[in-house]
């Protein structure tokens, strides 16, 4: 395992550690600190929801038998919500029902204490390698018949090809994107979009069409009378 490889994973990544025993926290604490730019440590469950709402890490270090609530509850709220974090389990005893609430919660590992540095160290690079391949897929909006937008470099494409939108199009199409399932009315466009300039709602219907027109009918939904909903499906 390569340290300057490590290095360069887990530079931009975010990480929180939940521990309660101090001694094993302050060792696993300093060890983390020489390879993530930031970490964030604490002794409870409670606390660490608290840090984990400020903070937003990448990736999470829980031991199991926390004192009040336990580890497990703790990953069970995140997961609820945050399916992008990567969460890493030990504990000091292994037990199958936990081993199969680990796969149910999607987590990167259990550890088994007393957790040496190189296992520690290769369940980190398997979280960090899960948060980026999950990064990099958010980083595109899927918009039906192989249409997505690739949100890094602002291009839409169909099957990795570009396709050219004029600025006003790709304004409205951005600005869908921002409200996804939401029904966007004429009047809320023109305001948004067009600001002080007077807009009809024909002019709106032909940009909406050229926009169809270089992909497919379905990407904005006509709600009658009401206005548009950008493509909603989720493509397999």
């Amino acid at each position: 395992m390569h340290h300057h490889a490590l290095l360069s994973k887990f530079k931009n990544l975010n990480l929180l550690y939940v521990e309660d025993d101090p001694l094993v926290r302050h060792e696993i604490f300093e060890f983390l600190k020489r390879y993530f730019a930031l970490v964030h440590e604490s002794s409870s469950a409670e606390e660490a929801m608290v840090i984990f709402k400020k903070s937003r890490p990448h990736i999470m270090l829980v031991d199991i038998n926390l004192p009040g609530e336990s580890g497990l509850s703790l990953a069970t709220k995140i997961r609820k919500n945050h399916h992008d974090v990567r969460i890493i389990v030990s504990t000091a005893y292994t037990n199958k029902e936990f081993l199969l609430l680990s796969i149910e919660l999607e987590l990167t590992r259990y550890l088994v204490k007393p957790v040496t540095g190189e296992k520690l160290l290769e369940a980190l690079e398997k979280a960090a390698d899960e948060y980026l391949l999950i990064a990099q897929k958010e980083d595109r909006v899927a918009l039906g018949d192989g249409f997505y937008f690739d949100k890094k470099q602002r291009i839409l494409r169909q099957n990795n090809q570009a396709v050219i939108l004029r600025p006003k199009e790709m304004q409205l199409l951005e600005y869908f994107m921002l409200h996804p399932k939401e029904i966007i009315s004429y009047d809320i466009l023109e305001y948004d979009i067009w600001e002080n300039s007077l807009m009809s709602h024909d002019a709106i219907r032909s940009q909406i069409r050229n926009i169809r027109k270089k992909t497919h009918h379905k990407i904005i939904e006509n709600i009658n009378g009401i206005g548009y909903r950008l493509y909603g499906k989720e493509e397999k």
